[in-house]
């Protein structure tokens, strides 16, 4: 590990010193970006192996040197970089997403289904209530709803908890690969963020829709709300079906560099979704669902191949989400932010225990569930982003304040998730 780290400086510093790679490139990824990308990945393997042998999850290391690397603290790695190398999160992204969908099994929906609709149920209702009630409350500290007649207020307080309402599958799958995690605590918990993201997807569409109306932006009515939902949802399900598709015949027929076909379909999906307007995550998370639970062949080549891609794919997606935080965001308004990101574990750990109480769950899932649902990264950074771009009056603001509130979260939820799953018995590697 000396030797590691000792390598790694010389690497880091010599990146520094090269003011060559600070000048920018033309090109679909520049010479350089791909220098500093592996100096990133690096560093970040190291970190996850320094931060497993501490004790804590390894994409806690994933993000502290992605946080190190990126324009917070050293701009190693800067913004311009980031941008050039979007197509490996979006391809990380995919990869992650077929991989979560098959392991989401119908035999597991089928017996924690009451289990998983209460927690999710109540937990989500919790944060959306809650939230929005804090963000009223919190009004003279939170520029984005200041000077707003009231139902303006109402709505942008309604976008901001539905922003922070999401949870991280990232997070979740990341963590039981690590781990090798088996259990009730486990499967719920997996269930729960995948039914979660659906869901939580159609409740900002609305929020932002209600939210824009009562700014004066492009009003929608309640049909052409509802019309558009539908369109995104049963597009990214039939998109879904057509790649579960493509995948049973080449698994039936060819069955021969999987590791290829797989990012070609990622790759090719995510064109289709970004021309098409339909979700991604979405769209790849039916994919593996439909492979592996109703496709009539063995999905096990396909499962194989991801377990074996997990460990790469989840040090680029989560050192890339290190380095998109920004601790600027946290230190100016870290009194609002830390009162949001507290506030919303307590609600998660209200409606989620309440949840698998009524949910008739074990004890260890009313224990712990609660530890499993604090996490967020791509899509609640996603979600915020979409804000900024589309509310210019205040989606800036607002997004300062929920990026503070993710970055929280991301941090401090791997750690709470492997320690419940620790005190419940679940973990198979240490």
């Amino acid at each position: 590990m000396i030797r590691r780290l000792v390598v790694l400086f010389l690497l880091v510093g010599g990146a520094l010193l090269l003011e060559p790679l600070r000048v920018p490139t033309e090109g679909v990824i520049a010479p350089r970006s791909l220098f500093l990308f592996g100096i990133l990945l690096l560093t970040a393997d190291t970190f996850g192996a320094l931060a497993h042998d501490l004790g804590f999850p390894r994409l806690v290391g994933y993000l502290v040197a992605g946080l190190a690397l990126g324009p917070s603290v050293l701009d190693v790695v800067p913004p311009g970089v980031l941008q050039d190398l979007s197509m490996m999160k979006q391809l990380a992204v995919g990869l992650i997403a077929l991989l979560a969908g098959a392991e989401l099994r119908i035999k597991d929906l089928v017996e924690r289904y009451r289990t998983i609709a209460w927690i999710l149920a109540l937990q989500t209702a919790a944060v959306l209530v809650g939230l929005t009630i804090l963000a009223l409350g919190l009004r003279p500290w939170l520029p984005f709803l200041q000077g707003l007649e009231v139902p303006a207020l109402l709505f942008v307080a309604f976008l901001f908890a539905a922003t922070l309402t999401v949870n991280s599958p990232m997070v979740t799958l990341a963590l039981l690969t690590e781990t090798r995690a088996e259990g009730p605590l486990a499967k719920t918990t997996l269930g729960v963020v995948l039914v979660a993201d659906v869901l939580v997807i159609l409740i900002f569409t609305i929020a932002f829709s209600l939210a824009q109306a009562s700014l004066g932006g492009a009003t929608a009515s309640a049909p052409e709300i509802l019309l558009r939902l539908l369109r995104e949802v049963v597009g990214s399900i039939l998109a879904g079906a057509l790649v579960g598709g493509v995948l049973t015949l080449y698994l039936r027929f060819v069955r021969r560099e999987l590791v290829v076909f797989a990012i070609v379909v990622v790759f090719a999906t995510a064109a289709a979704a970004q021309a098409l307007h339909f979700e991604l995550l979405l769209s790849l998370l039916v994919a593996g669902f439909l492979v592996e639970n109703v496709a009539p062949v063995r999905a096990e080549p396909l499962v194989e191949m991801l377990h074996m891609m997990a460990v790469p794919v989840f040090v680029i997606f989560f050192a890339m989400a290190g380095a998109d935080l920004r601790l600027q965001t946290f230190v100016v308004l870290w009194p609002v932010v830390l009162a949001g990101a507290l506030v919303r574990v307590g609600l998660i750990y209200a409606g989620s225990t309440a949840g698998a109480r009524w949910g008739r769950a074990e004890p260890v899932v009313a224990r712990y569930a609660w530890t499993g649902l604090v996490s967020q990264a791509g899509v609640a950074l996603g979600l915020a982003t979409i804000v900024a771009d589309r509310l210019p009056r205040l989606g800036l603001a607002m997004h300062t304040v929920i990026v503070g509130i993710i970055a929280f979260n991301e941090s401090v939820g791997p750690v709470l998730f492997r320690t419940g799953l620790d005190r419940a018995g679940e973990i198979r590697l240490r």
